[in-house]
C-alpha cells in the first residue's frame, strides 16, 4: 500500500511539474498576435499583444501597414526570423542624433513568474539594422544586449533606468545585417520576477560601439537599432537552445488551405497532404497541442476535431522528412 501510495503522488506532482518546464514563459514571443493594425504610419509595440514599452518607443514591424511594411521596414530590409511579424529597438544613438541617454526597452508579462534561486535558460534572435537614408541613420553596433527581470511597472513616462545590470546580456558584437543571429545564455534568479524586458541597460559610457560605415561625419549621427524576433525563456536547457519560433515555410509551394478560419468547432484541410508523416498543431507558445500520424498517400483532405482549443491563434505544421509547412487558423 505504501508502494503504491508513492507511487501515486510521484504521478501526479513530478509529471505535471516536468510538463510545465518544457514551456516558454514568455507570452506571444514570436510577436505574431496583433492587438491592432495600424495602417499608417509606425506601428509602436503597443500594437503587438502583451508586449508593451517600458523605455521609449519600440517598434512593432507588421505586414498590415500601408507605409513602413515588413520586409520594407524604413530601418532596413528584413524579413522577420519566423511568421510575419518582429519588433525593433534601438540599443544606442549619438547626442547629436538623440540628445540625451536614448534607450528602446520593451517589456513584457511573464506566463509564470520566476523562482529564487532557479536557473533559466533564455534565447532570441537579432538582426543588426542598416540604413543611411534621412530618417534614419542606423549604422551603428553595440554590446550589451541583454535582459532584466522585474516586477516594477514601467513605461515611456516612468522609465526603467540605465544603471548598468542586467540579469543577462551579450558581451559581443553583433553586425550581420543578413542573417539572424541566436544569443543565448543562463542565469540564477534572484528573485520572484513576474516581468521580462529586453534591451541595452548599460549606459554609453559601459556601452562599446562599432561603426559600419566609414563616413565619419555620418557615424555622429547615427543609432543602433536591432530587429528581434523569437524570445524564449525556460527553465529547461535543451528546450532554451532549440526552440526557434514557429517558423512559416517560405520556400514552399505546396497548395494546402484551411477553412473556415476563424473556425469554431472543426476545420477542414484540403490540398496537397499526402506527402507528408504527421501533423500538429502548436499554440503562439510553442507548446504541442494535438499531434497525429498521417498514412502516407492516403487522402489530400483532413477534418480536425478543434471544439476544445481555447478562443486564440494557432498555428497546424505538416512535417515530412524533407520539410515543415506551416498554416495559421484562428479558433473562435
Amino acid at each position: 500500500m505504501r508502494k503504491y501510495l508513492i507511487v501515486v503522488l510521484v504521478m501526479v506532482f513530478v509529471k505535471p511539474y516536468t510538463s510545465l518546464a518544457q514551456i516558454n514563459l514568455v507570452p506571444n514571443p514570436s510577436f505574431e498576435d496583433t492587438l491592432t493594425c495600424l495602417y499608417s504610419g509606425l506601428a509602436g509595440i503597443n500594437q503587438c499583444s502583451d508586449w508593451y514599452s517600458c523605455r521609449s518607443s519600440p517598434d512593432y514591424w507588421t505586414g498590415c501597414s500601408q507605409i513602413y511594411v515588413v520586409p520594407n521596414t524604413v530601418a532596413s530590409y528584413q524579413f522577420p526570423h519566423s511568421g510575419d511579424k518582429m519588433i525593433g529597438i534601438a540599443t544606442y544613438a549619438t547626442q547629436l542624433a538623440v540628445p540625451g541617454l536614448f534607450r528602446e526597452i520593451p517589456g513584457v508579462d511573464l506566463i509564470q513568474s520566476t523562482i529564487n534561486g532557479n536557473k533559466y535558460y533564455f534565447s532570441m534572435f537579432i538582426n543588426q539594422a542598416y540604413s543611411a537614408n534621412s530618417n534614419v541613420v542606423a549604422q551603428l553596433a553595440t554590446n550589451r544586449i541583454g535582459i532584466r527581470l522585474t516586477n516594477t511597472i514601467y513605461s515611456p513616462l516612468s522609465p526603467v533606468p540605465i544603471n548598468n545590470f542586467a540579469d543577462y546580456y551579450d558581451t559581443l558584437f553583433h553586425s550581420d545585417t543578413a542573417q539572424w543571429i541566436n544569443i543565448s545564455g543562463s542565469f540564477i534568479s534572484n528573485g520572484s520576477f513576474s516581468k521580462l524586458m529586453i534591451g541595452n541597460f548599460f549606459d554609453d559610457a559601459n556601452t562599446d560601439t562599432m561603426n559600419l560605415d566609414s563616413d565619419s561625419l555620418t557615424y555622429q549621427y547615427a543609432a543602433a537599432y536591432y530587429f528581434i524576433d523569437d524570445v524564449c525563456l525556460s527553465t529547461d536547457s535543451l528546450y532554451a537552445a532549440t526552440w526557434t519560433g514557429i517558423k512559416d515555410n517560405q520556400l514552399s509551394q505546396l497548395p494546402i488551405s484551411l477553412s473556415p478560419n476563424p473556425a469554431n468547432s472543426s476545420i477542414n484541410i484540403n490540398g496537397l497532404i499526402s506527402p507528408f508523416s504527421e501533423y500538429r498543431i502548436i499554440d503562439i507558445q510553442g507548446k504541442v497541442l494535438q499531434n497525429q500520424n498521417l498514412k502516407p498517400n492516403s487522402t489530400n483532405s483532413l477534418n480536425i476535431d478543434i471544439a476544445a482549443l481555447p478562443t486564440n491563434m494557432y498555428i497546424i505544421q505538416f512535417i515530412s522528412a524533407n520539410e515543415i509547412v506551416c498554416k495559421k487558423f484562428i479558433k473562435e
